[in-house]
C-alpha cells in the first residue's frame, strides 16, 4: 500500500484484517456480535446521527431455502445490514429459474390478479407447484419487523428473456426488421401500454399485499443508438439489426412528436453496416471515428431515437414513483443505475442525477469494484470496433479514463493475459457473458469518485445516494482490505448508505465481515 492510500484510510492494514478476522470468528463460533435491532434498542437515540442504509440485496428464494434466521443473523453480525432488497417478481420465481420447470407458466400475480388490470394477459393465482410468494414474504417480513429491518421489493426490468406466460412476449420490443425481441439488449416496450399497466399493477401489489417499506426499481437496458453499437460491458457480440423499438406503440407516439419513423428505421440501417464490417476488421476509407460522424451528420435520427427512448424510460420511472406515493405518501422509492453508467459515456449522461431528484427518493448507482476493471475492458474492446477502431485497446482505455474521471491500471495489467487471449473468449462468448481469468479489479478511488459526482448531482435535494458495492461479484478477487477501502470512500465522499450486491452465496465470510468492521470503525453502527 503506498503513502497515498495510508493518508485515505487511517486504519491500519494489520488492525483492520484482525477486527475483521474477529468478527468471523464470532460468528462462526455463534458469538455473533449485536444485532441491529438490539443495539438501537439498548442505545439512546442520538438526534445529530442519522442512521445509514445499509442494505443487502437477495433473492426470497434463495432466503426460503437458506434459512430466513439463518440468513439474518449472518448478515447482521457480519455487515450490520439494517435493510432488504428482495428481488421479489410478481411473474417470475427467480433469477436462477427456481420452479419454472414445474410451474411453466410462471409465478404471475399469484394470489393477487385483481391489481393487473388490462394487460393484454391473463392473471393466473397460485396452482399446484407454483412458488408461493405470498406467503414466503410473509415469512420474511414476521421475522424482519422483530429485528427493525427494512424490506424493500426490488423492481428489476433487467436483460432476461420473457417470463413463460402465455402473452408476455407481446409486451417485448419490436427491432429494426419487425423481430420481436426475446432478451437482451431488447426487453419491455417502455411505450407499450400494457407493460406500464403491468408495472401499476406490481406497484399496487407489493404496497398492499406486502409489508414493504419502500420499492426500488432496476433497468440495466439503454437506447437504442447504444445497443446497436455494442456500446456496454460485454456488448461486442450483440447484432446491430436486433436494435428497438420499433413498435406500433413508439410508432404513434414518435408521430405526435413529429418524429419521422421511416427515417429513423433509415439511419439505423445505414448504421448496421458500419458496426458489422467493424466487427470484421474493415475499416472505413476515412477512418472509424470520422465514417461514425459522417453518419451521425446525415442521420441525426440516431440521437433522436436515442433520447426518445430515454425520456419514455423517465417517464416510466416518474409514473411508478407518483403511483406509489399516491398509495402510499411515506413509501420510499428509488432507483438502481446500471453498471454501465460507469463505461459508456452517453448512458452516462441520460443518467442525469439531477433530473431523477424530481422523483427518487434514494438511488443506488453501482459501483462495484471487483469486476469494475475487466467490465471496462470488455467495453474497450466493443468500442475499437466502430466509434474507436482508430486507437488501440490501451488509447482507447486511457481516453475512458479521462472523460471519465478516475485513473486505474492498463490494459495488459487488468486482463491478466495476452490480448489475444483474452479478446478470443470476447468473441465466444455469449452477450453478457464473462471471460475466464485472473483479473485485477479497480481502487477506491473509483469508488470515491463515481460517489462523490453522484452526492453533488444531487446536493440540496431530499434524494440520498446509497451506492451498489460489489462483493466476489462474478470473480471471487475481492479481499477484506478492498471492501474496507470500498466502504470507507463511500462514505467519504458523502454517500448516505450503501447496497452490498450481488449475491450472498458467492460471498466470502470475510468479505462481508470487513463491511461491518468498517462501519464499525467509522462509527457509523
Amino acid at each position: 500500500m503506498n503513502s497515498t492510500e495510508n493518508d485515505r484510510n487511517p486504519i491500519s492494514r494489520r488492525d483492520f484484517v484482525r477486527t475483521a478476522a474477529m468478527a468471523a470468528t464470532a460468528v462462526g463460533s455463534g458469538l455473533a456480535l449485536t444485532s441491529t435491532a438490539s443495539r438501537a434498542a439498548s442505545t439512546e437515540a442520538s438526534s445529530a446521527a442519522v442512521t445509514p442504509m445499509i442494505g443487502f440485496q437477495a433473492e426470497v428464494t434463495y432466503l426460503m431455502q437458506y434459512g430466513i434466521t439463518k440468513f439474518l443473523d449472518d448478515v447482521q453480525a457480519r455487515a450490520s445490514v439494517n435493510t432488504l432488497f428482495l428481488h421479489a417478481g410478481t411473474f417470475e420465481a427467480s433469477w436462477a429459474g427456481l420452479n419454472q420447470a414445474t410451474s411453466p407458466n410462471g409465478n404471475f400475480a399469484t394470489a393477487h390478479p385483481q391489481y393487473y388490470r388490462d394487460i393484454a394477459m391473463k392473471p393466473q393465482p397460485l396452482a399446484a407447484g407454483d412458488f408461493n410468494l405470498p406467503d414466503a414474504m410473509q415469512q420474511i417480513t414476521a421475522e424482519t419487523r422483530k429485528r427493525g429491518v427494512k424490506v424493500y421489493p426490488w423492481m428489476e426490468e433487467d436483460n432476461r428473456a420473457p417470463a413463460k406466460i402465455a402473452g408476455m412476449d407481446q409486451l417485448y420490443e419490436i427491432d429494426l426488421y419487425g423481430r420481436r425481441t426475446n432478451g437482451h439488449p431488447g426487453g419491455p416496450c417502455l411505450n407499450n401500454p400494457y407493460f406500464r399497466n403491468l408495472v401499476s399493477g406490481m406497484v399496487e401489489d407489493y404496497i398492499k399485499a406486502y409489508d414493504v417499506d419502500g420499492l426500488q426499481r432496476g433497468s440495466e437496458r439503454q437506447g437504442p443508438l447504444g445497443n446497436a453499437l455494442g456500446a456496454w460491458h460485454h456488448g461486442s457480440s450483440s447484432d446491430p439489426g436486433h436494435t428497438s423499438c420499433f413498435c406500433e406503440f413508439c410508432a404513434a407516439k414518435a408521430a405526435k412528436q413529429g418524429i419521422d419513423i421511416a427515417r429513423v428505421k433509415k439511419a439505423f440501417l445505414a448504421l448496421e453496416p458500419y458496426v458489422r464490417d467493424g466487427r470484421a476488421g474493415k475499416r472505413p476509407r476515412d477512418g472509424y471515428y470520422v465514417e461514425f460522424w459522417r453518419i451521425l451528420l446525415r442521420y441525426p435520427e440516431l440521437l433522436v431515437w436515442e433520447n426518445f427512448w430515454a425520456e419514455s424510460m423517465r417517464e416510466t420511472q416518474r409514473e411508478l414513483y407518483a403511483k406509489a406515493k399516491a398509495l402510499r405518501p411515506g413509501v420510499e422509492v428509488g432507483f438502481h443505475i446500471w453498471h454501465n453508467a460507469s463505461f459508456n459515456p452517453m448512458y452516462k449522461a441520460e443518467q442525469d442525477y439531477k433530473v431523477y431528484t424530481e422523483y427518487a427518493d434514494f438511488l443506488k448507482p453501482v459501483v462495484y469494484d471487483n469486476p469494475a476493471a475487466e467490465r471496462m475492458t470488455s467495453y474497450v474492446y466493443s468500442m475499437t470496433q466502430n466509434i474507436y477502431g482508430d486507437l488501440s485497446r490501451q488509447q482507447m482505455l486511457d481516453f475512458e479514463y479521462s472523460i471519465m474521471g478516475f485513473k486505474e491500471k492498463s490494459y495488459d495489467q487488468i486482463i491478466g493475459q495476452s490480448e489475444e487471449a483474452y479478446e478470443a473468449q470476447l468473441r465466444e462468448l455469449p452477450i453478457n457473458g464473462t471471460p475466464k481469468g485472473k483479473f485485477e479489479i479497480f481502487s477506491a478511488d473509483y469508488v470515491y469518485q463515481e460517489t462523490k459526482r453522484a452526492v453533488e448531482a444531487v446536493a440540496g435535494t431530499k434524494t440520498r445516494i446509497c451506492p451498489g458495492v460489489g462483493i466476489d461479484v462474478v470473480q471471487k478477487n475481492s479481499t477484506p482490505e478492498s471492501v474496507r477501502n470500498v466502504v470507507q470512500a463511500v462514505f467519504k465522499a458523502g454517500g448516505t448508505g450503501i447496497v452490498l450486491s450481488t449475491s450472498h452465496a458467492a460471498m466470502q465470510p470475510q468479505n462481508l465481515s470487513a463491511v461491518g468492521a468498517t462501519l464499525r470503525e467509522l462509527k457509523l453502527v
